[in-house]
Formats: structure tokens, sequence, C-alpha cells
């Protein structure tokens, strides 16, 4: 148990540093930066057309790694880039942000269950949730995703045993009407899990090297 708990540790400070590493932008500031929300003081008129185009698919901060970050940092990151069906993209970024975070400060997230709940759940992100359509919008992939969670909804309320006394239609309009925006979330916290998990992993390994 001793060398779980030191190797959780080294895990935790491999995650600290790779956190320094990343650019932080919040979406607001950048807004106000480019010109599309005001700045106190600022005499050039807004493009007020131009902030639908920032609103509809980003996350509340923009995520990057820093220019001269070490390539190492890169490969920690690999399945951010690639898992072979997502595509890095702002969310993504997002996600490998809130995963190395939660590494360093309370360790490994080996299943991803930690990030996972921490996206579906903590009160502090409350307002991304409500804009969980966003990361649907980002990219159009993800829609599979909420497509597979729709099925099993569908076919648990089509269940003989499913609410008994009540007609498909109307369980279906329970389930559906329920659990739509649900849906949305729960998706949304399974791809920061997967994201936090390969994190991890490639902490781990790093971590054992030594």
């Amino acid at each position: 148990m001793a060398d779980d708990l030191d190797l959780n540790d080294q895990i935790r400070g491999v995650a600290m540093a790779v956190r320094h590493w990343f650019d932080i932008r919040d979406l607001e500031a950048l807004q106000r930066s480019v010109g599309i929300l005001p700045t106190p003081g600022a005499k050039a008129p807004i493009d007020k057309h131009l902030r639908v185009l920032t609103v509809t698919a980003l996350p509340p901060q923009i995520v990057r790694l820093k220019s001269d970050a070490p390539m190492v940092t890169l490969h920690y990151m690999q399945d951010v880039y690639d898992d072979g069906t997502l595509r890095a993209d702002p969310w993504r970024w997002w996600f490998a942000w809130v995963s190395v975070e939660l590494i360093a400060r309370l360790g490994p997230d080996r299943d991803g269950s930690m990030t996972r709940r921490f996206v579906a759940e903590d009160p502090s992100i409350e307002s991304v949730r409500r804009h969980a359509p966003r990361w649907l919008a980002a990219n159009p992939l993800r829609l599979q995703l909420v497509e597979r969670r729709l099925v099993e909804l569908v076919d648990r309320a089509s269940a003989s045993d499913s609410s008994p006394g009540r007609t498909i239609e109307e369980r279906l309009r329970g389930y559906l009407g329920g659990y739509l925006s649900r849906t949305l979330v729960d998706a949304m916290a399974a791809e920061a899990a997967s994201i936090a998990a390969s994190i991890t992993l490639r902490l781990d390994e790093r971590a054992r090297r030594g």
C-alpha cells in the first residue's frame, strides 16, 4: 500500500508540472480583446454580429499548451489530439485541463470516475452544464455518443415491465422529456472521463520510470 501511495504522489507531482504548461484564456476576456464585447474606455465600436460565432460551441475557457511546452507534454495529451474517434477541439483541451487539475490536487483518475463526477455534478461548473449543447455543437461526431444513450432510453421505455399501466407513448415522453438534457451532460462527462483516464495512464508511465 505504501508503494501505491508513493506512486500516487509521484503522479500528482507530474500532473503539477504538466499544468504549468497550460495556457488558459477566459473566453469573455478574449471576446473583449478582439472587439466582440465592449471594453471599458475603448473607443472602437464592437461587432456584435461576430459574438454568436464565439459562444455557440466554445467552453468558458480556451485552453492550449504554451508554445515552449516540452515535447513530453504532447505525449501526455496524445489522446486529446486523437482517440480514434474524436480529434482535438476546444472542449477536449478544456477536459484535459480539468483532468490535470483534479489529478494534481486529488491524485490519479485511472478510470476517469473522478473527472466524470466533477463534470456531471460539481456545483462550480453548473453554468457549463446548462450550456451542454455548445459541447455537442463543437463536433458533429458527438451526436453518436448522444444517440447511443437515447437509444438505450427508448429501449428502456419500450420494455414491457417499464412503468406498468402507462402506454409506450407516455413512457417515451417521460424518459426522453426528463432525460434529454441529462443525456447531454452524461455524454459530455463520459468524454471528459476517457481523457482523464488516458492522461492518468501516461502520467503513471512517467512516474514509474522515475
